[in-house]
């Protein structure tokens, strides 16, 4: 049970919570309108009164809005005062970090993305030349995408590069026909992500591929653990 069918379930019996927990109805009711953030002992609190508890987990993060905040702050494709509340609270931590150089920002957001650990991601192994048919694929799916990863930076850098590419998408679910699915991430030639945030912002067209911005390339070079290749791209920045 996530968080939040937990707050509906209490929702469906607000008195009978509320005596028992101690939470007033009136915090119930902005937990579950998401005006207010409830503290980890006022969720066990509310568990408890309906016969439940509350574990928590720590694993690693995945979050596109790390890498959405870093690109606010230093990348001119992406606007520079977001709405959205999850990039408004990573420039906050980024702040708080005291993280203000763009070679740490694009590290720890390509640390914070996890790309590999995103909702929806798929990992295929493919064939030499499967790339040139993903303009078709994702036409006929009206479907905006991508390329990032060792295709890119190997098209940038003008030397083959190895490891795995990605394919952002705006597609969300959409099981796409392309490559063999692959259990493990390793075994992947191309991950398939759906965009959560910023991914596509700034993208370009090169013949008939598409290819990520560069900074978000960066960031996702960061993730997939491609150092050196990030190294490599981001040598300029330190002039």
């Amino acid at each position: 049970m996530t968080i939040d069918e937990l707050i509906t379930l209490a929702g469906e019996q607000p008195t009978r919570v509320s005596r028992r927990s101690g939470v007033s109805r009136s915090t119930l009711k902005r937990v579950k309108d998401g005006t207010s953030e409830p503290t980890l002992s006022t969720l066990r609190e509310v568990a408890l009164a309906l016969g439940l508890d509350v574990t928590v987990t720590a694993g690693p993060a995945s979050d596109p809005f790390a890498a959405a905040a870093a690109r606010t702050l230093i990348d001119d494709s992406v606007p520079e005062n977001p709405e959205d509340s999850g990039i408004v609270a990573w420039l906050d931590r980024f702040e708080r970090w005291n993280i203000t150089d763009p070679l740490t920002l694009v590290a720890e957001a390509g640390i914070v993305q996890g790309i590999t650990r995103r909702p929806g991601a798929r990992f295929v192994a493919t064939g030499p030349g499967d790339l040139a048919a993903l303009p078709d694929l994702f036409a006929g799916q009206n479907t905006r995408w991508a390329l990032s990863g060792a295709a890119t930076a190997t098209v940038i850098m003008g030397r083959v590069v190895e490891g795995p590419s990605v394919v952002w998408h705006d597609g969300g679910d959409t099981a796409f026909d392309f490559g063999t699915p692959v259990a493990e991430p390793a075994a992947a030639d191309v991950i398939l992500v759906p965009a959560g945030a910023t991914e596509l912002a700034g993208h370009y067209t090169q013949g008939p591929l598409n290819f990520v911005a560069p900074v978000q390339l960066v960031i996702d070079l960061h993730s997939l653990g491609m150092y050196e290749e990030a190294e490599f791209l981001t040598n300029g920045w330190r002039s």
